[in-house]
């Protein structure tokens, strides 16, 4: 790979671990004074970087950049090749992410420029981000919200960022939407729900039988076994979705629990079959702002008095097998999720993230009392 000088800028391969945790720490230079942005536990971002120990390496290519200006670093991004995901997608397209960079054009254009020529040479013939290593994993950059809270599983950039990748020349690939819902007003009263919903809601309950059940704990991999199959199945017609395989799953997950409530993932049966679950989970990002990174001793003390006092939940998943789809099972799982909601003493909710070609969750949100609060957007650019 080429070096790029422009005024003493070189952009260099990340290939020994002194590097690696720069690219992870340089973060810390762009974000220092933003109140909204809850910086990424440094360990996690390593191992996720790490060929050694990051999952993605399984079946996938990475190349990590950074841009130097004498020793310090000014800028990141890291290129990367999805196979099992173009296998199955039957495209030849490369993804980028982990796109950090001071407030000056030439080093962002020296960045993507590094991405693309990297996946070029491979034979890519499109490159999509920004993602992490997969196109549901906090993508986009933000185009609306920046002075909003950033909750769990998304992401946070300054407002130039945009308007760097669109001088560069790429071109909007998809949006989607982060939605608030404020139960303050509903004075935890399941009645103050939207009539309709809890309309739809009674009458899939007694007509179809449909059970609503809480996450058996003791019961975990089972459990993850079944929520995998509906995922996989569920979401077969989102545009571009690969199935997850089983490693890929279980580790998302395993991820999740540590910050899981089990009364709020809850799975619909029908005759004891199980055919929906909808993911609602506590924004630990709440108390992660205060940890800087770090889970140290104070750290982790500070996670766990700051946890105790989260009042924000987040609802990430809704999954329905095609069958049962279209009956109204989805009011049925919001009506469900509220009462818990109510019952734990939540203020907000958000709803993300929201695909803008999502017709129905998105109207789902709005009938919910949603309004946007935060808006994200991924590009692409023909290689």
């Amino acid at each position: 790979m080429r070096n790029v000088h422009a005024s003493g800028l070189r952009i260099q391969p990340v290939t020994t671990e002194r590097d690696r945790r720069g690219l992870v720490r340089f973060p810390w230079h762009i974000y220092r004074n933003d109140p909204q942005w809850v910086p990424p536990l440094i360990r996690q971002r390593e191992r996720q970087l790490d060929p050694e120990r990051g999952s993605f390496f399984g079946h996938g290519e990475v190349a990590p950049f950074v841009a130097r200006q004498g020793d310090e670093v000014v800028g990141t991004v890291v290129a990367w090749i999805d196979h099992r995901s173009n296998d199955y997608l039957k495209q030849e397209a490369a993804g980028f992410g982990f796109f950090e960079v001071l407030e000056d054009y030439p080093i962002a254009e020296a960045l993507l420029t590094a991405a693309c020529d990297w996946a070029q040479a491979r034979g890519m013939e499109v490159i999509r981000g920004p993602f992490y290593f997969s196109m549901d994993d906090s993508p986009g950059v933000l185009i609306k919200g920046f002075d909003q809270p950033q909750v769990v599983l998304t992401g946070h950039t300054p407002p130039y960022y945009a308007d760097f990748i669109e001088r560069f020349g790429m071109e909007k690939y998809r949006d989607a939407y982060a939605y608030r819902c404020d139960l303050a007003p509903m004075k935890g009263d399941m009645a103050n729900l939207p009539p309709k919903i809890l309309r739809v809601a009674d009458a899939i309950r007694r007509r179809a039988k449909v059970s609503i059940r809480k996450l058996r704990m003791d019961d975990w991999d089972n459990e993850v076994a079944i929520a995998m199959e509906i995922f996989n199945q569920a979401l077969g017609h989102m545009r571009n979705h690969v199935p997850m395989d089983e490693t890929e799953f279980r580790r998302f997950a395993d991820d999740l629990r540590v910050i899981l409530d089990p009364d709020m993932i809850l799975l619909a049966e029908v005759a004891g079959r199980p055919m929906g679950f909808s993911v609602t989970v506590p924004d630990i990002n709440r108390a992660l702002k205060h940890v800087n990174g770090r889970l140290s001793p104070l750290g982790l003390l500070k996670l766990w008095w700051y946890r105790r006092r989260i009042n924000v939940a987040s609802f990430k998943i809704l999954g329905v097998l095609e069958e049962y789809r279209g009956r109204g099972i989805d009011a049925l799982f919001y009506v469900e999720t509220a009462r818990r909601l109510f019952a734990k003493g939540y203020e907000w909710i958000d709803l993300s993230l929201v695909a803008e070609n999502n017709v129905m969750m998105n109207r789902m949100a709005q009938r919910l009392g949603g309004y946007v609060y935060r808006h994200y957007r991924t590009y692409q650019k023909a290689l």
